[in-house]
C-alpha cells in the first residue's frame, strides 16, 4: 500500500521524514511517498485527477476546497476520537472549518507581535509596551527611541515595520476598516474605506516623513542581526523571529501584542498549517491513520511542529513549553480570537492585485501618493474579476 503526501519547505519535510519512519515501521507493507510539489504544480495535479492522498493546507478558504471537491470532509472521521477539537485554539479550528465542516488538520501556526529590545528602553528610561497599547503609544516610543548623527543622520532606528501586509491588517481591523468582507467577496467599501485608508496612510508614514523605521536593512547586516545589535528597538512582525534566538538574546527581548490604532479591540492576524485529505484519496483509513502519526500532539512527530513555529493546542502548548515560555505564550494568548487575513480568505485572489511588491513601491516613492484612489482602483478590479 502507498500513500503519497505533498510538502512545500525543508522544516516540512523533516518532520514528514519522521513521521513516515514511525508509520512505515507500524504498519508493515505501508509506503509513504513525499512528494516536493510547488503551489502551482499541485494546482495542476488536482485538476488532472492525479492529486496526493494527502495535501499540504496553507491556510486558504476550507470552504473553497470543499465546495470544488478537492478535498474530504473530516467529521465523520473525528468522530474516533483521534482528536480533541476543543483543544484546538478557536481561531485555529475556525480557520479549518466552514458552515459546521472541517477540511483539515492544522499542525503549526503563526501570529504577529512587537519584540522590543529591553536594553534600549531602559537607558532611554522608557517604560516597556503593555497590552491594550495603542499605536499613537507605539509611534511615541519609536520616536523617542531613534538616534542620530550630528548631521542628522538616523543612526539606530526606534522600530522596524517589515514592508509587508501582513502586519498591515490587525491594526486596520482595530481602526475599524478591512480590506474584504467578511465572506471574502467584496473589496468595495471595504479596502477602499475611511478607516482602511487611514490604517494605511499611518503605517505608511513611518517611513516617510516619521522616519523611524528604515525601508531596508541598517547597513549590511541582516534584520535579526540589526536587532541583537541594538541598530532597532522595536521589531514588528511573526512569532517566527524567536526561533534564531539564543538564549542569552531571548532574556534582552520582550514581546507584546501588536497596538490598537483604533477603538476596536485587537484582533491578531493568524496563519495556519495543517493537512487535507485529497477527495482523490484511495484508501481514506490509512490516510486518516497517518494523519494521526503526523499531526497528534501525543506522537513524536507532532511534537516536532513546536521546533519551527507557533503550536496549534492547548495540550501542545503544554508538552512544548511554548506555554509557560514569557516569549510565546503572548502568541498563544492571542490565538482565543484572533483571524484570518483576507489573502487566506479569498485564497490569494486580492494577491492578484494588491501584494507586498504595490505595498513596497507605496513605501519606496517619498512622495505621497494617492492611497484612497488607489486602493479604490484595487477594490474595483478584484469585484470585477471575482463576479464575471
Amino acid at each position: 500500500m502507498r500513500l503519497t503526501v505533498t510538502v512545500s519547505d525543508d522544516k516540512k519535510q523533516k518532520v514528514l521524514e519522521m513521521a513516515k519512519k514511525n508509520f512505515e515501521e507500524k504498519h508493515r507493507g505501508v509506503f509513504i511517498e513525499i512528494e516536493p510539489l510547488p503551489r502551482e504544480i499541485l494546482e495542476q495535479r488536482l485538476q488532472s485527477g492525479s492529486a496526493p492522498d494527502l495535501i499540504e493546507w496553507d491556510g486558504s478558504s476550507i470552504g473553497g476546497l470543499l465546495d470544488h471537491g478537492i478535498i474530504l470532509e473530516l467529521n465523520n472521521l473525528l468522530e474516533d476520537g483521534s482528536f480533541d477539537l476543543l483543544d484546538f485554539y478557536p481561531s485555529v479550528l475556525q480557520a479549518t472549518k466552514d458552515q459546521g465542516r472541517i477540511g483539515s488538520i492544522p499542525v503549526m501556526a503563526e501570529a504577529t507581535g512587537v519584540f522590543y529590545n529591553k536594553a534600549l528602553f531602559d537607558q532611554a528610561g522608557i517604560a516597556y509596551p503593555k497590552e491594550n497599547w495603542t499605536w499613537d503609544e507605539f509611534v511615541k516610543k519609536a520616536r523617542m527611541l531613534n538616534r542620530y548623527d550630528v548631521d542628522g543622520e538616523v543612526i539606530r532606528y526606534g522600530a522596524y515595520l517589515v514592508p509587508r501586509l501582513l502586519p498591515v491588517e490587525p491594526l486596520v481591523w482595530s481602526n475599524g476598516g478591512a480590506f474584504l468582507s467578511k465572506d471574502g467577496m467584496k473589496a468595495a467599501g471595504y479596502l477602499d474605506s475611511a478607516e482602511t485608508v487611514e490604517a494605511i496612510q499611518r503605517y505608511l508614514e513611518m517611513y516617510h516623513p516619521l522616519e523611524v523605521t528604515p525601508f531596508e536593512d541598517v547597513g549590511k547586516d541582516t534584520w535579526f542581526s540589526c536587532f541583537v545589535h541594538h541598530k532597532m528597538a522595536m521589531y514588528y512582525d511573526a512569532n517566527w523571529t524567536i526561533k534564531p534566538m539564543g538564549e542569552e538574546q531571548r532574556e534582552t527581548f520582550g514581546v507584546v501584542m501588536p497596538p490598537r490604532m483604533g477603538e476596536e479591540p485587537l484582533r491578531n492576524i493568524v496563519q495556519v498549517y495543517g493537512y487535507c485529505i485529497s477527495a482523490q484519496c484511495q484508501d481514506v483509513q490509512l490516510a486518516w491513520a497517518f494523519l494521526q502519526e503526523l499531526a497528534s500532539p501525543h506522537t513524536e512527530p507532532g511534537r516536532e511542529w513546536a521546533k519551527h513555529n507557533l503550536v496549534v493546542s492547548r495540550t501542545a502548548a503544554e508538552i512544548s513549553g511554548q506555554q509557560s515560555d514569557p516569549l510565546y505564550s503572548p502568541f498563544l494568548k492571542s490565538l482565543e480570537n484572533a483571524r484570518q487575513s483576507a489573502f487566506d480568505l479569498s485564497s490569494m485572489k486580492l494577491w492578484r492585485f494588491w501584494n507586498n511588491d504595490v505595498f513596497q513601491e507605496w513605501i519606496f516613492r517619498e512622495s505621497r501618493i494617492n492611497v484612497e484612489e488607489r486602493l479604490g482602483r484595487i477594490a474595483r478590479q478584484y469585484d470585477e474579476i471575482l463576479h464575471t
